[in-house]
């Protein structure tokens, strides 16, 4: 069995448990309805529904993942070369108002630098929002189009769900290229994710999980920028105050690879 098979084996059996596990706990709150208060029904009915439709949708995913994990080729080299020449000192990432599926970065004035959108069949975009409403966004997985400021698809971007986070990147052709591991630095406390590329590190967002900022290095060590989650930028306050996302500050602004976009991204993924 090849890495990228063992690690998503081990995805589809962590997401086959947390969806028994949910869609049981969803079971004892549809049992507890008969006994509760009328007071109470409604916030059971709405619990029961949150815990059913995450507890369903990770056993949909770890089904589909088992059977991948028996077919899926190992990791190729990334030989994507887009980057952008050169980027503002401060930008917002975050998801576009009333877009449940899409995100982008953008600079002070809105204009969109890329963007991702979760993929959904047009058929089953109504069924989806609904299970999005009425489930846990945290354990929810999805796999999500990557595309650059001039609407190229450039990688496909999935995250895994269950109580333990883990991100993938496909290239345009499906190949997987890199994929997330997540560490701790003991001395800080500080939780580090890594980007893996070719058995290397590429990229690493180490930070505080609860205040939500966040360096990220190259392999190198050096900090290319510092994201804050949920600080809204004062000269575009209008714009994206209603805007859940990160204020990204970069302190390297030219040659931004795709790669490190797309890592943004994932980070970006793994709070919605």
């Amino acid at each position: 069995m090849s890495l990228v098979q063992n690690m998503i084996y081990q995805d589809a059996r962590r997401q086959l448990w947390t969806g028994t596990l949910l869609s049981f706990i969803s079971i004892v709150f549809i049992m507890g309805m008969v006994t509760l208060n009328p007071s109470s029904f409604v916030i059971s009915v709405v619990y029961a529904a949150i815990f059913a439709i995450t507890g369903v949708g990770l056993l949909k995913a770890g089904y589909s993942d088992l059977q991948k994990s028996k077919t899926v080729l190992d990791f190729e080299k990334d030989l994507t070369k887009h980057s952008i020449e050169r980027v503002p000192a401060r930008m917002y990432m975050g998801q576009k108002a009333l877009k449940t599926f899409q995100a982008g970065i953008f600079d002070m004035d809105g204009e969109s630098y890329g963007e991702i959108q979760e993929n959904i069949q047009w058929k089953h975009k109504a069924f989806a929002m609904f299970t999005a409403l009425f489930s846990y966004d945290q354990f929810r997985p999805a796999v999500y189009t990557f595309k650059n400021q001039r609407g190229q698809s450039l990688y496909q971007i999935e995250k895994k769900g269950g109580f333990q986070w883990r991100g993938y990147i496909q290239h345009e052709a499906g190949a997987y290229v890199a994929y997330t591991k997540q560490t701790k630095n003991k001395t800080k406390g500080q939780r580090i994710t890594r980007y893996i590329e070719a058995d290397q590190c590429r990229w690493s967002a180490e930070g505080d999980d609860f205040i939500g900022h966040y360096k990220i290095k190259d392999h190198e060590g050096k900090v290319w920028a510092v994201i804050k989650r949920g600080a809204i930028p004062r000269e575009a306050a209008e714009r994206f105050e209603k805007m859940p996302g990160y204020l990204v500050e970069w302190n390297i602004r030219d040659n931004i690879p795709a790669s490190l976009l797309a890592f943004l991204f994932l980070l970006q993924s793994k709070e919605r």
